[in-house]
């Protein structure tokens, strides 16, 4: 109680109060992250997320050392990392693709995420239940856009060339991302920015890296359903 008093005495009430409330707190340090493919949509989302927030990391959830849907390799997406300047990290997954991608989430303190979803209502709902559950925010800057204007858009500031699509679009396997390739995807009745797994590109360069990167193309490969070449 005595010091106590002696502090009143010496400060007055005023300057107590004023000391109690600007104490500096601990910072709570978190994460904005953006998920990563290697390809255009969410190149192009983490372009414009950009322009609102300090974005500190990709993401990339990898299966047998690449992508599931573009089948880069690691060292091509750290190709890409590197030449943007930014840290990407991995989850690597068999089955519960779900619950490693929390536990990246998680592990790397995630706040916010970046998503380049489009208009798939289904995946949306599943990515916000997904990030609720950990009390992210999920952020969708592409979401809702005309895909024409949109692939118009990522074709004028990127350069990402098609290493896979679907058989019935091969014609447009290696070229370049551009105006013919999205009026081609229209004639077929296809969505020109490929949100229903029509095709997926590899980009290497746009306003979010400090240099191109430089890829060689090498064999062709295929499944059941998708024509794919390989990025080295």
């Amino acid at each position: 109680m005595e010091s106590v008093l002696l502090i009143h005495n010496a400060l007055g009430i005023h300057e107590i109060l004023r000391h109690l409330i600007f104490l500096p707190s601990q910072e709570v340090i978190s994460m904005i992250l953006a998920m990563w493919s290697g390809g255009k949509d969410s190149a192009m989302a983490f372009y414009r997320a950009s322009k609102l927030y300090k974005i500190d990391r990709l993401v990339c959830m990898i299966k047998n050392g690449e992508t599931r849907a573009h089948r880069l390799k690691e060292s091509i997406l750290r190709r890409q990392s590197e030449a943007m300047g930014i840290e990407i990290v991995f989850g690597r997954y068999d089955e519960n693709f779900e619950e490693i991608l929390k536990s990246v989430f998680r592990s790397n303190e995630a706040e916010k995420v970046v998503f380049g979803d489009i208009y798939l209502e289904h995946h949306r709902n599943w990515i916000e239940r997904v990030c609720k559950e950990l009390g992210i925010e999920a952020i969708f800057p592409l979401w809702g856009e005309n895909t024409k204007k949109l692939a118009e858009d990522i074709a004028r500031e990127f350069n990402a060339i098609v290493i896979a699509v679907r058989k019935n679009f091969k014609d447009i396997l290696g070229r370049r991302f551009d105006e013919e390739v999205i009026e081609y995807l229209l004639k077929k009745n296809a969505d020109p920015c490929g949100e229903n797994g029509e095709f997926h590109t590899i980009v290497v360069d746009g306003p979010i890296f400090k240099k191109p990167i430089e890829v060689t193309i090498g064999k062709h490969f295929e499944d059941e359903k998708y024509y794919y070449l390989e990025v080295l």
